[in-house]
């Protein structure tokens, strides 16, 4: 009988007192309810480009920023790029729907102040197709808080690379688990919410990453992130694991801001 009241005492303190958890840290951060970070994909239909970037860049206007946040998302910015002879738009934003995370890309459809309009011009991912929405909600395979400090950031910035099918298997697994010292010298360089996403186009499996900085001298903080030694070693797994787009001078490259013109930015590798 006292063994068993133990048993019992110990069910309470150590199984009731919080939640049971997944073995994937993926679905832990999810049941956490915590802030989620979000890669929407979509192809632009040709010839109406500019028309899709102009009314992204409306997102942002005061109303429309608005409608979005009721829906539980913000910080919402855009970016695009020709791959594969095809315009391709990622929007990313940080989403308040708890442990719903699925429900981001509806969540966005339907918050859009003309969806119509957005429906009309993009052409959807084939497998956000198959599951009744527009735009693809890419997987999210690897997020670092890095720098924690309120208000936006100096500046963001969104990159691309494909991964080599073979070493696939290879770079999940380092990304479920980052060393130590390179979310350290993350921080120590001042990055904040450095997230990678993962989708496939035709043939390719394309790697999208976005990242924030956050501090006041970016030269300093990106000399001091090359040089770091554990980062080094880190680059070397991962870079063997990627295949630049084709005609990409080393592993990522830069995709254009809906708001501007990518002119540069800290030399990223992950």
């Amino acid at each position: 009988m006292r063994a068993t009241a133990i048993l019992s005492v110990l069910a309470v303190v150590f199984v009731g007192a919080a939640p049971l958890q997944a073995f994937s840290p993926y679905e832990n951060y999810l049941q956490s309810g915590r802030t989620t970070h979000v890669g929407l994909l979509a192809q632009a239909v040709e010839g109406r480009e500019d028309e899709l970037f102009d009314a992204l860049r409306l997102l942002g206007e005061r109303g429309n920023a608005d409608l979005l946040a009721r829906a539980g998302i913000g910080e919402v910015s855009a970016f695009h790029r020709v791959i594969g002879g095809a315009t391709w738009v990622v929007v990313y934003f940080a989403y308040e729907g708890g442990r719903d995370y699925l429900s981001a890309a509806a969540a966005f459809e339907q918050a859009l102040p003309d969806a119509d309009r957005f429906r009309a011009l993009t052409v959807p991912h084939p497998r956000a197709d198959r599951f009744g929405a527009h735009w693809l909600q890419m997987e999210w395979i690897n997020y670092i808080r890095g720098r924690d400090v309120p208000g936006p950031p100096k500046d963001s910035l969104m990159i691309v690379t494909t991964l080599r099918p073979e070493k696939e298997q290879e770079y999940r697994t380092l990304h479920q688990t980052v060393w130590p010292g390179v979310v350290d010298q993350l921080i120590r360089s001042n990055n904040r919410n450095l997230s990678v996403f993962l989708a496939t186009l035709g043939d390719e499996l394309v790697e999208f990453l976005y990242l924030e900085y956050v501090g006041d001298d970016r030269e300093a903080d990106e000399a001091m992130s090359q040089s770091d030694e554990i980062n080094q070693r880190w680059w070397r797994l991962t870079d063997a694991c990627q295949k630049p787009l084709p005609g990409v001078d080393g592993i990522w490259d830069l995709m254009t801001p809906v708001d501007g013109k990518a002119d540069g930015g800290p030399d990223i590798r992950d």
